[in-house]
């Protein structure tokens, strides 16, 4: 796994005005924290174990914040240049500070990305760089899905590009240090070269991604970093499962689980609950739609005696045999969620008790709170160790 993150912190931030008057851009706080805290911490949750922020513009408000990073459990270095130098040069002159290897993050954009899933891209590669992408109606990048390659990059929006550049790239450091006769240059120049030459790569993100470039996008991103939901999963968290068959098919089989319930309760944090369940009862034949609802509304009638809200069910009725993009263990649902509801899905943490569930849970990129009683093995604990509370 990669093992340093670098970071642009270096710029104005003028679209923040007034806010960036006295504070540098990272340092915009949301959700009670700097935007630039929540990156460190991500980068901290999927075991990187330095970071290198490239400052500029107001950059001892950031070093008074953070220092060493000793605090927060992770290694912080500084490099400065002035707040008017390009964000290529910026990299260049710290270019003693960087490993062969490294993450490269711009310090206003955030997104629920798997940082392993993008790193075993990068090598299964063989990549000089990898960039993070995502849908956007106007973005920057065009791409050639037989290779995996970046065929087109363009330095503004352009209609006939429907991925944009988020950040989350793992740079190459042999190439980024290459001759240039200008080093004072916009980093997305460096991005073009090896474009031009086949040589970077892409990776595809599908849970979107905040930004807090302008003040607009602040105050969606304010929203959206508040964790006011909690994944459930229904059988066998909030009822009991049934022994000889797979799934409760009426109200007489519907047993709660009272003592979890009360477990539940004291965890919440004015949290309202998001189930997410497989019933493939209803592609069996073994259960109706009609009973299905009146399970899923004792449940949330139970719960209520609690003080529990439970906003929402979000069901695959597919086959269990299925491999439907909704079923668990894949993240259909997840997403589905998030849109509605605005969810960063690496805030939140989805309760489950089987495997299925802590692979949906590692595929979303929650954090996961596994409560079955199967044993894990040590290889599944490794594989999911950084979403397993």
């Amino acid at each position: 796994m990669l093992n340093q993150a670098v970071i642009f912190c270096g710029g104005f931030g003028k679209r923040l005005m007034p806010i960036t008057k006295k504070i540098p851009k990272p340092m915009v706080k949301v959700n009670g924290k700097p935007f630039l805290f929540h990156l460190i911490q991500q980068c901290k949750n999927n075991g990187i174990k330095k970071i290198l922020l490239l400052c500029g513009y107001k950059s001892g408000v950031i070093r008074k914040y953070f220092g060493n990073g000793k605090k927060i459990g992770i290694n912080i270095q500084y490099h400065i240049n002035p707040p008017e130098i390009e964000t290529y040069k910026r990299i260049f002159d710290a270019r003693s500070f960087l490993e062969k290897e490294f993450l490269l993050l711009y310090s206003d954009n955030y997104c629920s990305l798997n940082l392993h899933d993008l790193f075993f891209n990068y090598k299964k590669l063989k990549s000089q760089l990898i960039i993070s992408v995502c849908k956007k109606r106007k973005g920057n990048i065009i791409v050639d899905k037989k290779n995996k390659k970046i065929s087109k990059y363009f330095f503004t929006k352009n209609k006939k590009a429907d991925l944009v550049d988020i950040g989350y790239m793992i740079v190459n450091k042999k190439k980024l240090i290459a001759n240039y006769l200008n080093t004072n240059i916009p980093f997305n120049f460096f991005i073009n070269n090896l474009v031009r030459k086949k040589k970077a790569n892409y990776f595809f993100n599908d849970t979107g991604y905040l930004s807090i470039s302008d003040l607009a996008r602040l105050k969606i991103s304010q929203n959206f970093f508040r964790s006011n939901y909690v994944f459930i999963d229904r059988d066998g968290v909030l009822n009991e499962k049934k022994k000889n068959h797979f799934y409760v098919r009426n109200l007489k089989e519907l047993k709660i689980n009272h003592m979890f319930i009360r477990k539940l309760k004291k965890m919440l944090k004015n949290q309202e609950l998001l189930c997410i369940s497989n019933q493939a009862g209803i592609a069996t034949g073994d259960l109706n739609y009609f009973n299905l609802k009146k399970i899923n509304n004792k449940i949330k009638l139970e719960l209520k005696k609690y003080k529990i809200n439970l906003k929402d069910f979000f069901i695959s009725t597919h086959h269990y045999n299925s491999n439907h993009f909704d079923r668990k263990p894949n993240h259909g649902l997840f997403l589905k969620a998030a849109k509605k509801y605005n969810i960063i899905l690496d805030k939140t943490y989805y309760i489950g008790d089987d495997k299925r569930d802590i692979e949906a849970s590692y595929n979303a990129k929650t954090k996961c709170l596994y409560i079955g009683k199967e044993k894990l093995s040590t290889n599944l604990k490794k594989k999911y160790i950084y979403t397993l509370i």
